[in-house]
């Protein structure tokens, strides 16, 4: 783990990164206050709620679902089988492993104006559906659904094996769009993607299991946990189109609903799983989705930004939503 020197995002852009070529900028969250419910919001949501059940069934989505490690897909727990460098003090490495399970962790991205792009990270859960934060589908500003959203799964030096397996986002799930009025880091910051094409069927799924704290902050997974994302500062001389890895970091705690950790992570990685290996398995059991900074002056003109705490989505609300909707 880094000390000073990690780059997180800070918090009011919720580690989403735009790109412009290599020139980094960050976005302001803004919310709108909750609306008063009357008598036709319950009609609404009762419609919603219908809506929501036909979604889960299409999107396939149950409590608790096993992976999907296709025939002769290789496994491998090294995810960096060609290159082993770490940055300095980062603990990340490079992801370059084409097997399973790094084959199913990919980038999201969706255009932000002309020349720019917001990228995050995701996991297939299924063959066609993608697991990652609300805030990666999910404007702020607006809280409108992001437009133009693709899914490059297992990109390596921007580029995956075969292009056609780009996939294009078709619909989603979200557990808030931020109307709520609840200051981030957001509990329900969770959403699947629905992919235009079953391309798990290649790369593989990963499933989740839903830990309790008590057992996440302890052994076997205190330092034993891994995370994997594509970070809008790594690696360094082309940031953002190899995703990092941190092997051997920790769940912490939990503040107001959110899980806090200290897995290297910056802004990009929204949306990228914490693995644990539960029974031999790869399995998710948490999503990252910010982090809190702060700044110092270190020395004349020299300004540094420290990571301060992360934050992830703990499995449980997912796995309620879904049991409630679930027919």
């Amino acid at each position: 783990m880094k000390t000073a020197s990690r780059p997180l995002l800070a918090l009011a852009s919720l580690a989403c990164t735009l790109l412009a070529a290599t020139i980094l900028s960050a976005r302001a969250q803004t919310v709108a206050p909750e609306p008063v419910q009357t008598a036709q919001a319950q009609t609404e949501r009762t419609s919603n709620n219908r809506n929501l059940a036909q979604k889960v069934a299409d999107f396939g989505l149950v409590p608790n679902p096993q992976p999907l490690i296709p025939q002769g897909l290789r496994r491998s727990a090294n995810p960096s089988e060609d290159s082993r460098g770490i940055m300095g003090r980062d603990d990340r490495r490079l992801m370059t492993s084409r097997a399973y399970p790094w084959s199913a962790i990919g980038r999201l991205q969706s255009p932000v104006g002309q020349n720019q792009v917001s990228i995050c990270t995701g996991s297939l859960i299924a063959p066609d559906v993608v697991l990652t934060n609300a805030h990666c589908v999910v404007d702020e500003r607006t809280n409108q659904v992001r437009q133009n959203i693709t899914f490059a799964p297992n990109l390596i030096d921007g580029a995956v094996v075969r292009p056609e397996d780009v996939a294009q986002v078709v619909d989603v799930i979200y557990g808030t769009d931020f109307r709520d009025g609840n200051a981030a880091p957001h509990p329900n910051d969770w959403a699947f993607a629905k992919l235009d094409r079953p391309i798990g069927t290649i790369y593989g799924t990963l499933a989740w299991t839903s830990l309790p704290l008590s057992q996440l902050v302890n052994r076997p997974y205190s330092g034993q946990l891994t995370l994997a994302g594509y970070s809008g500062d790594f690696p360094a001389d082309n940031p953002g189109r190899t995703a990092g890895v941190h092997v051997g970091c920790s769940i912490l705690g939990e503040v107001e609903g959110n899980i806090i950790h200290d897995c290297d992570t910056t802004g990009g990685a929204s949306g990228s799983p914490i693995l644990a290996q539960v029974n031999g398995q790869f399995r998710i059991v948490a999503l990252h989705s910010g982090g809190r900074t702060r700044t110092y002056e270190d020395g004349p003109g020299q300004r540094v930004r420290e990571g301060v705490v992360n934050y992830g989505v703990k499995i449980d609300p997912i796995v309620a939503f879904i049991r409630q909707f679930a027919r």
